[in-house]
């Protein structure tokens, strides 16, 4: 193989690589309806962040939009999901300094959320300072 051969196919493996990433991995939206959920605080959470039910991702973070002074989180889910208007929604960490990402807890209604609904129950995203604010109220409470 001459190295004119070498060249092209060298060139060809870094096109193809270049474009695998910059394929969209998202769902088509036109099979997803968009919920809303406003919370108090979501340090952290960012648009594309994952929107997930028992470990399985069922949507993601489509826009962050700020009304009334609070955080209102637009997310796409699949439309074929059967989320109870009951249901809450709460933002978790991986791990201990993972990046951020929506759990929906499943409720026991039988009415279901529709297109553009918005989730009644939500819990925010808990900050690292405030988790040790309250270890070190503890431990100064139980060495009294």
């Amino acid at each position: 193989m001459n190295n004119f051969a070498k060249f092209f196919l060298g060139f060809f493996f870094i096109v193809i690589m270049f474009d695998l990433m910059l394929i969209d991995r998202k769902k088509n939206r036109t099979d997803m309806i968009n919920l809303f959920a406003t919370f108090n605080k979501i340090d952290g959470l960012n648009i594309g962040d994952n929107v997930m039910i028992s470990g399985i991702s069922v949507g993601f973070v489509n826009d962050i939009i700020l009304e009334n002074s609070y955080p209102k989180i637009s997310m796409m889910v699949d439309e074929n999901l059967n989320i109870s208007r009951d249901s809450s929604i709460s933002i978790q960490t991986d791990g201990l300094f993972g990046s951020k990402f929506l759990v929906i807890e499943i409720g026991g209604e039988e009415e279901y959320l529709k297109r553009n609904g918005s989730f009644s129950y939500v819990e925010d995203s808990i900050l690292l300072q405030d988790l040790l604010d309250n270890i070190i109220k503890i431990g100064e409470n139980n060495k009294l």
